[in-house]
């Protein structure tokens, strides 16, 4: 007989030690939501684990609720009826669109009696029981009578657009979220989501606001915003908006001192996190290693198949920008994990088969879960550089990449090479156009000038810079 799940451990899961919360996404929803909604609470506390579900459980909700509101509605729902009903009236004849009218007439009445009082009021004509519907019945069936009436809900062509974007399914997990950021904006002011409602003031209004009140960083602002005023732009192409009122309009970048930049890793900060912790051994220490020594982004470190380490050099997939995959020759400081992972293995096979990615349904990247393992390994050994405010480190992943390329303009390597091993576009025409770019050979000596801080804890005496001094931690 299955055992009964224990309510008390609703949507929490242990992964590695801690729990987390984790509710699954309807089949319908995971092209844009991903198979499953997980949140770490970063305790190994049932108890305190409990309290932060209560939490992240009504936010997953909400995300999921405004996943549907970005289809146009949950098939079943209130607004999908009245969608459907009203696509029917465009070609009923006079008889079927009475019948369908007082049908419609007769569903607003059912929904206004749920949760409804009833009481007895004083008339000219005596006592008379009144009904009281509830606000939320109010306002459904507002809503459901003028979608009939012609009025657009907000969201009834998100999911048309989104499908015809050009971008990578990751990005389109953006979409949503800006979605629904207005969507809350809306029913916070009590303004009807309705496409006729955003006129010029109310997007004015609204980005006011997102710039202002929103608890998030500008990059991420500008972002949903963009999006916002994307899909506007694509309704008034289509004639589905009279007017795109979001034109012109955008949140002002805000002044930011050199030293809320994001900068490379010390060689102390190097240092540490490759002696690092014997916990996570040479899992993390070996993807750490690479980026370091080629300046490779971390989706196209984890990415690395056996087949993509052949005489001497790295295949790395494109990322970014790159039209192709680029080859970068193998530091001699890399020999010895480059022979321990390929030995016994087949050019298709993974050259770190213990960083998974997530399950086939996801949008996320493989490198996903070593990111989260990343950002707990440096909180662990204290490799952080954190502001109040800041929505990320100013060290982070990255900054590995941002190391590599300072070392080698502090071996006097010519900007022209530097671009080309790291994937940047090279300047000018003659180079960026014209060119087959450098030599193998060249590059092989340039990154071999590239030189690690001591591993085995002497000091670390770290060079000095011609750029302004940035605070570490």
């Amino acid at each position: 007989m299955p055992r009964k799940p224990d309510p008390e451990m609703a949507y929490l899961t242990v992964h590695d030690g801690l729990y987390r919360v984790s509710m699954g996404v309807p089949k319908a929803l995971r092209q844009q939501l991903g198979s499953r909604l997980v949140k770490s609470t970063g305790t190994k506390s049932k108890g305190q684990a409990k309290l932060v579900r209560d939490r992240v459980v009504p936010e997953f909700k909400k995300r999921i609720e405004d996943a549907w509101k970005a289809r146009g509605g949950k098939r079943g729902s209130l607004l999908a009826e009245a969608l459907e009903t009203r696509k029917l009236l465009e070609t009923a004849d006079d008889n079927l669109a009475d019948f369908m009218i007082q049908g419609a007439l007769e569903r607003s009445d059912e929904i206004l009696n749920e949760g409804a009082t009833w009481v007895n009021e004083h008339t000219p004509d005596g006592i008379v029981p009144v009904r009281r519907p509830t606000p939320e019945a109010v306002k459904s069936v507002t809503e459901f009578r003028r979608v009939l009436a012609g009025d657009t809900p907000i969201a009834f062509h998100h999911q048309a657009f989104v499908d015809g974007l050009k971008i990578k399914a990751r990005s389109k997990l953006d979409e949503p979220r800006a979605l629904s950021i207005l969507l809350d904006w809306l029913e916070a002011n009590d303004i009807e989501p309705f496409i006729e409602n955003i006129n010029r003031r109310n997007a004015i209004r609204f980005m006011d606001w997102m710039d202002a009140d929103t608890n998030l960083s500008w990059a991420s602002k500008a972002k949903y915003f963009g999006r916002i005023k994307f899909y506007w732009a694509w309704l008034a192409r289509r004639e589905y908006a009279k007017e795109n009122p979001f034109l012109d309009l955008n949140l002002d970048k805000p002044d930011t001192e050199r030293a809320d930049d994001e900068r490379p890793y010390t060689d102390g900060e190097v240092q540490k996190l490759l002696m690092g912790s014997p916990m996570e051994g040479d899992r993390m220490r070996d993807v750490m290693m690479i980026a370091a020594l080629t300046g490779a982004r971390l989706d196209a470190v984890i990415d690395l198949k056996v087949g993509g380490l052949f005489d001497g050099y790295f295949t790395f997939k494109a990322q970014k920008k790159e039209r192709d995959s680029r080859h970068v020759p193998v530091h001699p400081d890399l020999d010895e994990i480059i022979a321990r992972r390929i030995e016994g293995k087949a050019p298709k096979d993974d050259l770190f088969p213990e960083w998974p990615g997530p399950p086939s349904t996801s949008v996320k990247p493989r490198s996903s879960y070593f990111s989260k393992r990343y950002t707990k390994y440096t909180s662990d050994i204290g490799v952080r550089d954190e502001e109040q405010g800041r929505r990320r480190s100013k060290i982070n992943f990255h900054s590995w990449r941002r190391w590599f390329i300072t070392k080698l303009e502090r071996a006097r390597v010519g900007e022209p090479l530097i671009a080309a091993i790291v994937g940047h576009k090279r300047p000018g025409m003659t180079l960026g156009l014209y060119s087959g770019g450098p030599e193998f050979l060249e590059a092989q000596e340039a990154i071999a000038l590239v030189k690690l801080p001591p591993l085995d804890g002497s000091p670390v005496i770290e060079e000095r810079s011609l750029m302004p001094r940035r605070r570490t931690s």
